[in-house]
């Protein structure tokens, strides 16, 4: 009985570690990158290994394996659904945890689960029978990984991904310290107005109404996807002045939104940026601002829009709220801006209407319009994102402001590459997770569609791109230029920035910085932050 009970422990020690390779498996078939498995089943190995040494104490051969397996298991269990290790970027956004609510049970369940197995208690295996010197064979895994590792480089190794994290939280700490300790930026971002590198179409209203539209996590090759997922928004791109091989500068929302308004860098989500914003601007040129809230239940995103310096934001209370993560859908929203639009159109004054739409995050379906038979919960959100637009365009071209307005159409940032988002465009093929082309047009009815490569410009250009559209100049601190100018001002303009994450998108191809480059923008971080501290 005894010899049984062993040999079922044995079993289960052995299961504990295939069901930790299986995870490996499963998040090398998402990632399709072979090193990831590679280095992933040598790691393993060396904790089996290490283990198993460590049992001549059976209690402390059992935390050790423990708290390697729950590190090892942790970075799968994140490849497997979010595409790459644990960064910065995740951990700071751990605020909005429900947004991924369409998964929640998915992520939930699955947590258990790699917990049950990492914490599975294991026994010694008996080697003596077979002869085999653990030591040495240690020594040969280890000699394995080193050499793939001097040959490909750290980056798929799980365990030295803790490195790189904490490494990054050790360079965001320095950026602050030197943010703390002094008050004169090197570099001066006061422009005394806005470059005029357009001139004004005379068809134009002297000052249109304006409706500026976040769709969340939105890359341009949703739109162009040949099964038609977006055929509204596909359709108006091609009227419209349209700016192609248009990248993300940041990463997410509360870093997106803010940076686009501002032309600037968000060192931490809720930093609030006292800087010059589209939305001052055109305020001081006499219009009324709004910003149309879709998660008023949301406190940090409230708080968030409410330090922006809208004169209102529209959508806090008496809103139904029947989207997922108890958001306002898509469907209502548009509706929300229809009719905020119509009842600003009758006062005296121009409007600019800024929104962001939350349903098409990350993880969610669509509450309405379903693509093809439902069974995508991916391109149900971004076919119902479309059918909504599109309802509201229908009403928006049959309206009393129709001539009166532009509408200006972009995201917030490109969408994450998730699980769900291979499995739905499997052929589209990304360098990272964070960045993309994604839409940037300007709507006016009359007005011929232009097509303008920007080259790999990214989302810092947007606002000096509008107001130069519309001939408004004003004192500003705005990183970006006018998209309209035929070259980029400076580096920032195809530099991406997260939490600390630097990525090139310089001619539409998007790499790696040289740690020369990275030198290079962490200064221009550093002193747009230290200007935006001090002003």
């Amino acid at each position: 009985m005894r010899k049984l009970k062993m040999k079922l422990k044995t079993i289960f020690t052995i299961l504990k570690y295939a069901f930790s390779f299986i995870l490996t498996f499963a998040a090398f078939i998402n990632v399709d990158t072979k090193h990831y498995l590679v280095i992933g089943t040598l790691e393993l190995l060396i904790i089996f290994i290490v283990s198993d040494i460590c049992m001549f104490k059976k209690v402390f051969g059992r935390i050790v394996n423990s708290i390697l397996l729950l590190l090892y298991n942790a970075q799968m269990f994140i490849l497997l659904f979010g595409s790459s290790y644990i960064t910065v970027l995740m951990l700071t956004n751990l605020h909005s945890l429900e947004a991924l609510s369409g998964k929640m049970v998915i992520y939930v369940v699955g947590v258990i689960v790699v917990l049950i197995f990492t914490f599975w208690p294991i026994e010694k295996i008996e080697w003596k029978k077979l002869k085999v010197n653990m030591y040495a064979v240690l020594s040969v895994v280890l000699a394995l990984e080193l050499g793939f590792v001097m040959l490909f480089g750290n980056i798929h190794s799980p365990m030295f991904a803790y490195y790189n994290l904490l490494h990054q939280f050790y360079e965001k700490h320095e950026m602050e310290e030197a943010i703390n300790s002094t008050s004169v930026a090197t570099i001066d971002f006061y422009k005394d107005g806005v470059e005029n590198f357009y001139k004004k179409d005379d068809r134009l209203p002297k000052t249109p109404n304006i409706i500026l539209i976040f769709t969340e996590g939105l890359s341009q090759n949703v739109i162009s996807d040949e099964r038609n997922i977006m055929p509204n928004v596909e359709e108006l791109q091609s009227k419209s002045l349209s700016f192609i091989n248009y990248y993300n500068h940041t990463f997410a929302t509360y870093r997106g939104i803010i940076g686009q308004l501002f032309s600037g860098y968000q060192l931490n989500d809720f930093d609030v940026n006292k800087l010059v914003s589209i939305q001052s601007v055109l305020a001081d040129e006499g219009y009324d601002t709004f910003f149309i809230n879709t998660e008023p239940n949301n406190k940090d995103f409230t708080e968030y829009l409410n330090n922006l310096g809208f004169d209102e934001i529209v959508g806090d209370t008496g809103y139904e709220c029947s989207g997922m993560a108890d958001s306002i859908s898509d469907k209502n929203a548009y509706e929300i801006l229809y009719d905020t639009a119509l009842e600003e159109s009758k006062s005296d004054e121009p409007f600019f209407i800024a929104m962001y739409t939350f349903g098409t995050h990350a993880s969610l379906d669509s509450v309405d319009q379903k693509f093809g038979n439902g069974d995508d919960a991916e391109l149900n959100k971004f076919y119902d994102a479309d059918y909504q637009f599109g309802a509201f365009m229908d009403k928006f071209e049959n309206s009393s402001f129709y001539e009166d307005t532009i509408i200006i159409y972009t995201a917030d940032h490109a969408t994450y590459v998730d699980d769900s988002f291979k499995k739905a465009f499997p052929d589209y093929e990304r360098n990272t997770t964070t960045v993309d082309a994604i839409p940037f047009f300007i709507y006016y009815s009359g007005i011929a569609p232009v097509e303008i490569d920007v080259k790999g410009r990214n989302t810092l250009n947007m606002v000096p791109t509008v107001l130069d559209y519309l001939d408004i100049s004003a004192e500003n601190y705005f990183i970006g230029s006018s998209l309209f100018s035929s070259s980029a001002g400076n580096m920032c303009e195809t530099s991406y920035f997260d939490s600390n994450l630097y990525y090139s998108s310089k001619y539409s191809v998007v790499s790696g910085m040289s740690a020369e480059e990275q030198a290079d923008l962490k200064q221009w971080l550093t002193n747009y932050y230290i200007t935006r501290e001090n002003q």
